[in-house]
C-alpha cells in the first residue's frame, strides 16, 4: 500500500470503532492496530513517539482522579502534545487488546456519565479515539504533502545517530572500567602527573639545552614503559630515572622514593 491508502485503512478501521457499539468495541480495537502494524509510515510515526516515553509516568499524569465525582472515580487529562498523545493512547489501546486493561473498569472508572456503559463509551470514544484519529491523520497528510520528513526516514536516521552514540558511550565505559578494574590505575594516574611535572620543571630550570633533552629523555622512557606495561622496561628505566633525579636533589627532593612506592605497587599489579 502507498502512504494514502495506508492513512484510509486507518481511517477506516478508527471510524468502525467510534461508530461501533460497546460490546463489539475489543473487535474493533484490535482492527485499529492491525490498521496500524499494517502501514510502514505508522510503525514508524509510532516508533517515534514512544522512544524515550515512560508509560507508567504518562499514566499518572493523564489519568487522574476526579476532582467531582464519587471516590474511586477518575477521568482522562487529554495531552497537549502529539507526541505523548499518540504514545498513550496507542500504549492504552495495546493494554486494552492483551488484556492488561479490564476495558469495562477502565470505561466506568475514567469515563463515568450517568452510570450506563453506552454513555461512558461514548465519552471514551469522543475523549480519547477521535482526537487519536485526528492527530494520526494530520500528521499523516503532512507527511503525504512533503511539510514533514518521512518518519520511516527519520526513524532510520535516528537509530543510527542513536546506535552511533550508544557505541560511543559503551567504547568510553568501557575505557574507564578497564582502567578502575586495574588496581594499580590510581598509582599510573599519580606517575603520569609526577612525570608531567618534572618535565616542567626541567624546561623551566637554567641548565643547558642538551642537559634537558637527557633528562627528558630519562622521563618520557618512564613514561613509555607504563603506557607499555612492560615491567622489565619500567624497572630499567625507573634505574636511569633514580640517578638522574638523584644527581638534583634540590629539584626533586624525595621524587625517588615517591615514585618508587607508585611503581612497587604498578609492577606488582602487571
Amino acid at each position: 500500500m502507498g502512504k494514502n491508502e495506508e492513512l484510509a485503512f486507518f481511517i477506516a478501521k478508527t471510524d468502525e470503532l467510534i461508530d461501533s457499539k460497546y460490546i463489539i468495541a475489543d473487535i474493533k480495537i484490535v482492527g485499529v492496530l492491525k490498521a496500524i502494524a499494517a502501514s510502514d509510515t505508522l510503525v514508524a510515526i509510532f516508533k517515534n513517539c514512544l522512544t524515550g516515553f515512560d508509560y507508567q509516568a504518562a499514566t499518572a499524569k493523564y489519568l487522574v482522579k476526579s476532582k467531582y465525582l464519587a471516590e474511586g472515580k477518575g477521568e482522562f487529562v487529554l495531552p497537549s502534545s502529539s507526541r505523548e498523545l499518540l504514545a498513550f493512547i496507542f500504549s492504552v489501546l495495546v493494554d486494552i487488546d492483551a488484556k492488561r486493561i479490564d476495558f469495562s473498569q477502565f470505561i466506568n472508572k475514567y469515563f463515568y456519565e450517568d452510570g450506563s456503559c453506552s454513555a461512558g463509551y461514548a465519552a471514551f470514544i469522543n475523549s480519547m479515539i477521535k482526537p487519536f484519529r485526528n492527530s494520526v491523520k494530520m500528521l499523516m497528510e503532512s507527511v503525504i504533502e512533503g511539510k514533514l520528513q518521512d518518519p520511516v526516514e527519520a526513524f532510520l536516521e535516528q537509530e543510527e545517530r542513536q546506535k552511533a552514540q550508544e557505541q560511543a558511550a559503551a567504547e568510553e565505559k568501557r575505557r574507564e572500567k578497564e582502567l578502575s578494574e586495574k588496581s594499580y590505575g590510581e598509582s599510573v594516574k599519580a606517575m603520569r602527573d609526577i612525570l608531567l611535572a618534572d618535565k616542567t620543571k626541567i624546561h623551566g630550570s637554567r641548565l643547558k639545552e642538551e642537559t634537558k633533552e637527557e633528562y627528558i629523555l630519562v622521563i618520557d622512557m618512564l613514561a613509555n614503559a607504563l603506557d607499555a606495561g612492560d615491567k622489565d622496561g619500567i624497572r630499567y628505566a625507573f634505574i636511569a630515572y633514580k640517578f638522574a633525579v638523584k644527581s638534583r636533589p634540590f629539584t626533586f627532593f624525595g621524587r625517588a622514593k615517591k615514585v618508587a612506592k607508585y611503581l612497587k605497587e604498578i609492577l606488582n599489579a602487571l
